[in-house]
């Protein structure tokens, strides 16, 4: 009799072995089950992710660069709680990278969403949101100079060019493509998605740089097709006109290309030039305008977004360029290397030669 209640003892100690091994797999199980998720949703950071050279490919400055200005956003930048899309939240300096890597323009937005665990429609809102805090810090990245030793530096810099004086900006006209979107509403006025329309429109931009290929002034404008303005009544409306015609810059001038009219505050090349002095002004305005171009080149190879076309509302499609213009000031003031690679060396060694044969004095 005691040997068979041993016996039964055994038996519920090794039932109850048995009921402890099945809870440590059950731990077990769940501990790999919570690793396998975390590993699945764990977000590409490209801060960590990516090596330098990669890193300004693809995001068109440096990680440095592009960490000052997460810094100088993050705290403007709220993340909206969209009750869908709970689970799908991305992280402020995602946001950030996200957007920046679409209007870099390198790739189709469907890799870019992709690379950032973000859906297109996610991807465009977050955009708009990034746009939209950025552009409000216009006042304090876009300005001309204001007071006077501010004035007298930007006339020096331009003077220091091809001795030409009194400029305090040059003056470049361009156009940017963007298509309208109409967004989809449900009964309660809430977006469920952008429906954009097969039209393509277009918007005139008018920017004033400074000799540092910085934008001082910008002017956006929609286009409208039934009554098409030049270049120079373009100018007409814009308010830096205004500026200069109530003498705010005193006596200081812009530069301007050929498709505008000369005026007192603009100058333009001399079309038939008759005397020396007149060749002697246009070789002066020719080297020094080319800050000009060399702004807009610049502006445009940083965000390849700009020479296919802009996704969105008429203000958000303004709203996205002056962010952009701003983003190029940073870059400008922070001297960021990502854009602009020197030639190659047997390419600059082809050039010398060839200068050295035909144009050596």
């Amino acid at each position: 009799m005691k040997d068979i209640q041993v016996f039964q003892r055994s038996l519920k100690d090794f039932d109850y072995f048995k009921d402890f091994q099945c809870f440590l797999n059950i731990k077990h199980n769940a501990r790999v089950r919570a690793t396998h998720i975390k590993k699945r949703n764990s977000r590409f950071n490209p801060l960590t992710d990516l090596n330098e050279h990669k890193f300004r490919l693809k995001y068109r400055y440096t990680k440095e660069n592009l960490r000052r200005i997460i810094e100088i956003v993050r705290d403007d930048l709220e993340i909206e709680y969209f009750e869908p899309l709970k689970r799908e939240q991305v992280p402020i300096d995602l946001q950030i990278l996200s957007a920046i890597r679409l209007w870099g323009g390198t790739e189709h937005p469907k890799l870019t969403a992709m690379a950032h665990g973000v859906s297109l429609r996610t991807l465009a809102k977050i955009t708009r949101r990034v746009a939209s805090v950025l552009s409000s810090k216009a006042s304090r990245y876009i300005r001309m100079p204001a007071t006077l030793s501010e004035k007298e530096r930007s006339g020096s810099a331009f003077q220091a060019i091809a001795n030409m004086p009194q400029v305090i900006g040059a003056l470049l006209q361009t156009t940017v493509r963007f298509q309208p979107e109409n967004c989809a509403t449900d009964l309660d006025g809430e977006e469920l998605f952008p429906a954009f329309t097969t039209k393509e429109e277009e918007l005139h931009i008018q920017i004033v740089c400074d000799a540092a290929h910085k934008i001082r002034d910008l002017d956006i404008r929609m286009i409208d097709e039934q009554s098409m303005l030049t270049d120079t009544e373009m100018f007409g409306l814009s308010k830096i006109k205004d500026r200069f015609e109530q003498n705010e810059f005193r006596g200081r001038i812009l530069l301007g290309n050929e498709m505008v009219r000369c005026s007192s505050s603009l100058f333009t090349p001399v079309r038939f030039p008759r005397n020396q002095s007149e060749e002697l002004y246009n070789h002066a305005h020719a080297v020094t305008y080319a800050s000009a171009r060399k702004c807009l080149n610049l502006l445009m190879s940083r965000f390849g977004i700009l020479g296919t076309e802009i996704q969105g509302s008429h203000g958000s499609a303004k709203q996205t360029i002056t962010a952009l213009a701003i983003l190029h000031n940073m870059a400008m003031e922070w001297v960021d290397p990502s854009i602009g690679r020197s030639p190659k060396s047997g390419e600059d060694n082809n050039r010398r030669q060839f200068i050295k044969t035909h144009f050596a004095c």
